[in-house]
């Protein structure tokens, strides 16, 4: 998966196709506008900077990324996701950076990023309370994990698109 910034043209563009119903008949004009835009994503993606969260093809470790996912704003213990895993602690931490090239404490970092890209993206809440809504215990930590993953620091309006 990856979420990056969306220019101005493609916010729009998904804006436009937002507003057509969802009809059982295809529409000439809808169809050509989407085809354009689908062929068009691959060089927004490449235009732009994005976050990219991976996902393992190992079937073992999938609820340990559901675990991660759903309680991102926790701290969570190795030791509880090897069980969840049923593996060692060794094995499921060479296993899982073999499987998404990261780690457990990276993967779980890139997950409250994202979810603070979501509420910063709603407007309806400060820097702070989104910091410690997705588990940091300060702004300066939240906003020094959100520079090292989005080469930039968090601002309160951000046009994403997921």
């Amino acid at each position: 998966m990856h979420v990056f910034a969306a220019p101005p043209v493609l916010k729009e563009m998904l804006l436009y196709a937002s507003k057509w119903n969802k009809l059982d008949t295809e529409d000439q004009e809808q169809t050509v506008f989407l085809k354009a835009l689908l062929n068009s994503l691959p060089n927004f993606c490449n235009e732009s900077r994005f976050l990219e969260i991976p996902v393992p093809e190992d079937h073992r470790l999938i609820p340990v990324c559901d675990y991660i996912n759903s309680h991102y704003q926790e701290s969570f213990n190795v030791s509880d996701m090897a069980d969840l895993a049923k593996m060692s602690v060794r094995s499921l931490q060479r296993i899982f950076k073999e499987q998404t090239g990261i780690t457990l404490q990276k993967y779980g970092q890139l997950i409250r990023i994202l979810k603070s890209v979501e509420l910063i993206d709603t407007r309806q809440y400060t820097l702070s309370e989104i910091a410690f809504k997705i588990g940091y215990k300060s702004l300066s930590a939240f906003t020094s994990s959100y520079a090292s993953i989005m080469k930039e620091a968090p601002k309160a309006k951000k046009d994403i698109i997921f």
